[in-house]
């Protein structure tokens, strides 16, 4: 009993730890995963599963329609109705009338009716408006699935770049602190001057104050990052790419700023597209009210009368059958010029959306030609930055050495440890440019 109950703890704790365990993304796996579950994503499935079930309602209304009813009437008071009374008794004198009820106390009638749609021009051009908007919705869909991917590839830079600033800072903090401590001892032995122990000092508390803040910041842009994936706050994210892994294949591969534009392959243009479609449609659909529309029915009835209660429901009655079979041709031949306003309001939204389409055409060609513009800027400061970052390390070590000689001063070293933090930083943001510049012409490329 006592081995059961401690492999029962061990299995609950391991389950426990389990779903205590951080999840792990690389970039793809990220990307991937936000497609299905960041929020936006899920609002348009949704939307667009909502149009599925338009479709199947609206090819509904052309299948048979059946109706049932059932009334029940009780005849409190019978109403009469005045008769010559001679109709009754010959010997009744001249102009006497007689009161006679028609009807019965208790009455039923069941009812089932078939419509059917025969002819209506309308229908069939919204069986296929209905197709229309189940593709825009698919568009809406694609459409944020890109905007999600580019979303959360730009929130997983900033993380890794928030990371990575923390880093640098922790590393330099590090190594001033020791040289404080040393020049702190210097000071006390009467080998430096005060100003050499409060100017490292200086550097670092505001090195202490940047690191607090990075840490700030990693903390933020891990959050933003969860959010844009849809993950909940609370949970741990771990991410498995590295800055370094990211960057190396984008600076060795050139071919993304070579890449032709095709507006027509562009996610916005193929919406407009759609929209086109559906404008075209809804002028079709303001000229087929011009025609009649043909619908036939066939009802039949039974109905049950009885002065009593008892025999009002009872089925060893007779019931009374009714069948009627027909159709129903309407026309509206004038409408005070409406429908021909609506004709006219349908033809001005297909020229908008046709302007549109137009303008959307070029300002997305304008829209790369920025992005590509960006990206090459990007790449070309990155390798700049590079080298600086490179020549204010060099500048940094060598004075750091003359300092730990007593051949530079203290405010030399802050001076050069200042440009060397800039040009970290500068490298660091360089990078992050780099990334979202590709990130947007990439989108600007439609992919």
């Amino acid at each position: 009993m006592k081995k059961h109950f401690l492999l029962g703890a061990v299995l609950i704790s391991s389950t426990l730890l389990a779903q205590k365990e951080a999840k792990q993304f690389s970039l793809k796996e990220a990307q991937d995963f936000a497609a299905i579950h960041s929020y936006t994503v899920q609002d348009k499935v949704l939307d667009y599963e909502k149009a599925r079930k338009t479709i199947k309602e609206t090819a509904a209304m052309g299948l048979p329609q059946i109706t049932g009813s059932f009334g029940y009437s009780y005849n409190a008071q019978i109403p009469e109705q005045p008769l010559p009374a001679q109709f009754f008794d010959p010997n009744a004198p001249e102009g006497e009338f007689a009161t006679v009820a028609f009807g019965v106390a208790h009455q039923n009638q069941a009812t089932i009716q078939l419509n059917q749609l025969l002819i209506d021009g309308s229908y069939f051009v919204a069986l296929q408006a209905t197709k229309v908007v189940k593709e825009t919705k698919s568009l809406e869909k694609e459409e944020a699935e890109i905007e999600a991917r580019k979303n959360v590839a730009q929130s997983y830079y900033g993380v890794l770049v928030a990371e990575k600033t923390q880093e640098i800072l922790a590393k330099n903090l590090k190594t001033l602190t020791e040289n404080f401590e040393e020049t702190k001892k210097l000071y006390e032995n009467g080998f430096v001057e005060d100003q050499d122990v409060t100017q490292l000092e200086l550097l670092v508390n505001n090195l202490n104050n940047n690191l607090t803040n990075a840490k700030r910041q990693v903390k933020l842009a891990h959050q933003l990052l969860k959010f844009n994936m849809g993950i909940p706050l609370e949970e741990e994210v771990v991410l498995t790419s590295s800055l370094e892994d990211i960057i190396s294949p984008v600076r060795s591969d050139l071919s993304l700023s070579s890449s032709p534009f095709q507006v027509d392959q562009h996610i916005s243009y193929r919406a407009l597209i759609s929209q086109e479609k559906g404008a075209r449609l809804q002028l079709s659909n303001e000229r087929a009210k011009y025609f009649p529309t043909l619908s036939g029915f066939v009802t039949h009835s039974q109905s049950n009368f009885a002065n009593e209660a008892a025999d009002a429901f009872s089925f060893d009655t007779y019931w009374i059958p009714g069948t009627t079979i027909g159709a129903s041709l309407n026309w509206q031949i004038f409408s005070g010029m409406g429908r021909q306003a609506r004709v006219q309001k349908a033809k001005i939204d297909l020229d908008r959306i046709r302007v549109a389409k137009t303008a959307t055409e070029s300002q997305l060609e304008l829209q790369y030609e920025q992005a590509l513009s960006d990206y090459n800027y990007a790449m070309d400061n990155l390798s700049n930055q590079m080298r600086n970052r490179d020549l204010s390390e060099r500048i940094r070590n060598r004075t750091l050495r003359k300092y730990q000689e007593g051949l530079a001063s203290s405010l030399e070293l802050t001076q050069v440890e200042n440009q060397y933090l800039d040009a970290e930083r500068s490298y660091i943001t360089s990078i992050l440019n780099v990334l979202n510049a590709k990130e947007a012409l990439e989108f600007a490329l439609g992919q």
